[in-house]
């Protein structure tokens, strides 16, 4: 069983090559490569804002996943994130949102939503623990 550690350190990987990187630089074009459907030039603004806070997030996870001292809210903060980001893929995929979109965008939401589900289950699984401990002072840090 992977520790709590090395499932922060997974996901902030994942989520920074996967989520940040793509959001904040990929031309718009790109996106219609892996089957996304055209977006008009304004959208490019919130794509792009999507992707900054996709960073703040993957910084205070990986903060978190150094520093224990504050990784109940590093944890706490991946876990909301992967239940938001779960709940609207998801969402999409089951009312019919994705319709128009190509075989290959479906499957690259479709295995978003597997992945982000899947850290979501080693989230609770590895970070229970960490979850309702007391918080470190400086009486019991060491």
């Amino acid at each position: 069983m992977p520790t709590l550690r090395q499932v922060l350190g997974a996901k902030v990987l994942f989520s920074f090559f996967f989520l940040c990187l793509p959001l904040l630089f990929l031309p718009l074009s790109g996106f219609q490569l892996i089957g996304f459907p055209t977006y008009a030039p304004p959208a490019e603004f919130f794509i792009r804002l999507l992707g900054a806070t996709y960073f703040a997030l993957v910084v205070t996870q990986a903060w978190s996943s150094f520093d224990p001292a504050r990784r109940k809210g590093g944890l706490i903060a991946a876990m909301t994130e992967c239940l938001a980001t779960t709940l609207v893929l998801w969402h999409f995929v089951f009312y019919g949102y994705l319709e128009t979109w190509r075989v290959v965008g479906k499957m690259v939401v479709m295995a978003g939503g597997f992945l982000t589900l899947a850290f979501l289950l080693l989230l609770l699984l590895t970070g229970y623990r960490a979850l309702f401990e007391a918080a470190d002072t400086p009486e019991n840090a060491n």
